[in-house]
């Protein structure tokens, strides 16, 4: 089994918990941590790392009115050449083109995904070496979200969404390593069955919480509890 956990930055207490199968994705999980906040006008930020940064994942949150700032897989050339990030894609004219100055156009399929290979272009180009050993020249693959893949990763190289990122990842970081460290739990399920496991979950939160509500100073008095 595994466990998620939403966390509120400000206050530092677990917001909602959330049990799955080891094996499922973690952003599989991401409408149950946030299920008391389907309703609200004003959605709360969605910040997570690469597993809520991925296309499907995005879409979902987004089509949601939830903003996200996750980061997105960075794209790479195995080679050490030209990346993607270096082809300039003009969804609207449906062409591709590579830093030597090459268009090429895209085939899309039926879901939406496309290619543009540059087979005609490569063979004399005198960038080939700085852009694929291939004999049948680059290929650039095209993904259904990829004007949404595109935007996030400008997005997360601006200096706000590094400093937003940076700030908020430790602080869950570090409530993750307490709801895990004994004598809370640990890192392995005590019970078997996800109705077990969640009661068990549960019922860490709760203790973490109240730990951490009283680091904030709650206190009981006449009026009842209340944070001094």
């Amino acid at each position: 089994m595994k466990t998620h956990l939403s966390i509120d930055p400000e206050s530092e207490l677990i917001d909602e918990v959330a049990v799955s199968a080891a094996n499922a994705p973690d952003a599989q999980a991401v409408s149950d941590l946030l299920a008391n906040h389907a309703n609200d006008t004003d959605k709360p930020e969605v910040i997570g790392d690469s597993a809520y940064g991925s296309a499907a994942a995005r879409k979902a949150l987004e089509d949601q009115g939830y903003p996200v700032t996750a980061k997105a897989a960075p794209v790479r050339n195995s080679t050490g050449g030209f990346s993607k990030e270096d082809f300039a894609v003009d969804l609207d004219a449906g062409a591709v083109t590579c830093p030597a100055g090459h268009t090429a156009p895209v085939h899309f399929g039926r879901v939406g995904e496309g290619k543009a290979s540059f087979k005609g272009h490569c063979r004399h180009c005198p960038l080939k070496d700085q852009c694929t050993p291939s004999r049948r020249g680059r290929t650039i693959s095209v993904h259904p979200q990829e004007a949404l893949l595109r935007r996030a990763r400008a997005e997360q190289k601006s200096p706000e969404w590094q400093a937003r990122y940076k700030s908020t990842r430790p602080i869950v970081e570090r409530k993750v390593a307490h709801f895990t460290r004994r004598p809370w739990g640990g890192r392995k399920a005590r019970v078997r069955g996800t109705k077990r496991v969640t009661t068990d979950v549960l019922t860490r939160a709760a203790a973490l919480n109240w730990a951490r509500l009283a680091t904030l100073g709650l206190v009981f008095g006449d009026r009842g509890w209340s944070l001094s």
